[in-house]
């Protein structure tokens, strides 16, 4: 019987080595629920996001939400949203990848590619996820106004350019990963898995849009 690694193990190893990790996880009996525990830290984080920027009286500021809900209440009920938004959001995105991923003669099993968008939006999310985490504890204390801080990076200010950096690293970073997992998992070339995995990035952040800003 082979050695299974311990999810921890390869969540933190994804960090360095993707590549070999993914390979370790398409070998797996657990990638399945490895995929499934992987999307849920950034769930519950953006979840505490949620829970201490609504405590902190934050609302959504220049960008309209696409639910019908109350502004000033918005994150109040995304504390409820984000993890039913993360897995319909996952769910969908595996789907599209898995069929497209056929429909160019790929022979990943789908287990395979929802590990990888799993695990993708796991570790990914970091890059945005550190920084709302971090604003949303400082409001939270006392240490900066969660509303003032919200204007700031809606203008022209050091930390509107540094959120900006922080979402192209995110872009970049969802990218990288779909498309080593992608091209693991189904032997494509470069080019196909990076199609796929800009796809498979459209339609994940299309839904989650629909639940969080």
């Amino acid at each position: 019987m082979k050695p299974q690694n311990s999810f921890i193990s390869l969540y933190l190893r994804m960090f360095a080595k993707p590549r070999s990790t993914f390979e370790m996880l398409l070998k797996s009996d657990n990638k399945l629920s490895f995929g499934f525990y992987a999307h849920l830290v950034p769930a519950i984080g953006y979840t505490l996001f949620y829970l201490m920027a609504w405590n902190a009286g934050g609302s959504p500021s220049t960008f309209k939400p696409w639910l019908n809900l109350p502004i000033e209440k918005y994150f109040m009920y995304d504390i409820f949203l984000t993890i039913p938004g993360y897995f319909i959001s996952l769910s969908s995105a595996a789907v599209v990848v898995f069929l497209l991923s056929r429909l160019f003669r790929g022979h990943a099993a789908f287990e395979d590619i929802f590990m990888v968008i799993g695990f993708g939006i796991g570790i990914a999310t970091w890059s945005s996820m550190l920084h709302d985490l971090t604003d949303a504890f400082l409001a939270t204390i006392g240490v900066i106004d969660m509303k003032e801080y919200e204007r700031l990076l809606n203008e022209p200010t050091f930390w509107r350019y540094l959120l900006l950096t922080l979402y192209l690293i995110y872009f970049c970073w969802f990218v990288t990963l779909f498309t080593i997992g992608i091209k693991k998992a189904n032997k494509f070339s470069f080019f196909k898995s990076i199609i796929l995995g800009i796809l498979g990035l459209a339609v994940f952040q299309t839904i989650l849009f629909i639940f969080i800003r």
